[in-house]
C-alpha cells in the first residue's frame, strides 16, 4: 500500500466519521398514545381538511414527518404521545412544534435513548395565544443539556391542561438535533482508526526510506 492510497483511506474514514451525523430529522416511528389510565386511546385534532378546528379522531401518526399545516394531534391532561427515531438518537436537543394560533395549552417534554430507559423530563413547552386562525406550525426547542442524556430515541409528549383547539396540546411535529445514526462506533473508535491509520502510513514511508 503506498502513501496516496494511506491518504485516501484516511480521508475515506473522516468522510464516514462525518456522515454518520445528520443536521436534523423529525420522528418517524409512531409507538403509543394513551389516555390517564394508561390505556391506548383514541386521537382527536385537526386532519389538515378543516379552516375551523373543531375535534375530529385522527391517526396519532399523523404529525410524522415534516409538519403540514392545519394537522395535529391533541394531548389532553395526563394523556401520553410516544414517537421515536427509527434507527437514529438526537444527541442536541428536540424542535416540539405546535399550532401558531395556540391557546396557551402546555405539555412536559420527556425522553429516553434506549427502550428498557426510564423517562427522564427534559422540559415543558406552552402554546402561544390564539392571535390568528392560519394554523401553521411554529416549534420550541429543548436541549439536552442538564438533563443527564446523551441521546433520545424516542420521545413522550405528556398533556398539562386541557387548553388547545381540540382540547389540548395541539403537537404538529417533534425534530431531533444533533441526529447520530444507531448504533455506529463511538468517536473514540474513529480516533483510534485514524491513529492506526496514520501510525501504517509512516512506517510505509520510513520503509520506502531505507
Amino acid at each position: 500500500m503506498n502513501i496516496k492510497k494511506n491518504t485516501a483511506a484516511i480521508i475515506i474514514l473522516l468522510s464516514l466519521f462525518n456522515s454518520a451525523h445528520a443536521v436534523n430529522a423529525y420522528v418517524d416511528q409512531f409507538i403509543s398514545f394513551k389516555d390517564a389510565l394508561g390505556i391506548n386511546a383514541v386521537a382527536y385534532g385537526n386532519n389538515g381538511t378543516l379552516t375551523a378546528p373543531p375535534p375530529e379522531v385522527v391517526n396519532p401518526d399523523i404529525i410524522l414527518g415534516v409538519p403540514t399545516v392545519s394537522q395535529w394531534v391533541s394531548v389532553p391532561t395526563d394523556y401520553s404521545a410516544v414517537y421515536g427515531f427509527n434507527g437514529q438518537k438526537a444527541t442536541g436537543g428536540l424542535d416540539i412544534y405546535y399550532v401558531d394560533a395556540g391557546a396557551l395549552s402546555n405539555v412536559s417534554i420527556w425522553g429516553k435513548l434506549n427502550t428498557a430507559d426510564a423517562w427522564t423530563q427534559i422540559g415543558s413547552v406552552t402554546e402561544g395565544a390564539p392571535l390568528g386562525s392560519t394554523y401553521n406550525p411554529v416549534s420550541s426547542f429543548l436541549s439536552l443539556a442538564g438533563t443527564g442524556l446523551s441521546g433520545v430515541s424516542q420521545v413522550m409528549i405528556r398533556g398539562t391542561d386541557v387548553a388547545g383547539w381540540s382540547p389540548g396540546f395541539d403537537l404538529m411535529g417533534i425534530q431531533g438535533r444533533g441526529m447520530l445514526a444507531s448504533p455506529v462506533p463511538e468517536p473514540e473508535t474513529y480516533a483510534l482508526m485514524g491513529l492506526g491509520l496514520i501510525a501504517l502510513l509512516v512506517n510505509r514511508r520510513r520503509q520506502v526510506n531505507a
